[in-house]
């Protein structure tokens, strides 16, 4: 009919079938096909900004927190094999 919208029809063994399928499954379980266009594009909008702050956030803090963990846990494992020597040592020497 003339003046309808025309549904995507995309070949179905491309790559651009796979990206239709994923953004198709990305609205439906985001409820996105509810919304107008506009509020569609806002809600994305701050999904990225949300995404990319907490991808900075983690790539500035992370390495720093790794480090202490590592360390803590390194530390923490030098006293539990420094009495685990002591132990066996203990148990080689004879009875008075």
């Amino acid at each position: 009919m003339p003046g309808m919208e025309e549904e995507y029809d995309p070949d179905r063994s491309g790559l651009n079938y796979f990206f239709y399928c994923i953004a198709m499954k990305y609205n439906l379980w985001t409820g996105l096909y509810c919304l107008e266009p506009w509020e569609r594009n806002t809600f994305n909008f701050f999904l990225i900004i949300i995404l990319s702050l907490s991808i900075y956030t983690s790539y500035l803090f992370m390495p720093g927190y790794i480090a202490s963990s590592v360390s803590m846990s390194c530390s923490a494992l030098e006293k539990v094999s420094s009495s685990l020597i002591e132990i066996n040592l203990a148990s080689k020497l004879p009875f008075c």
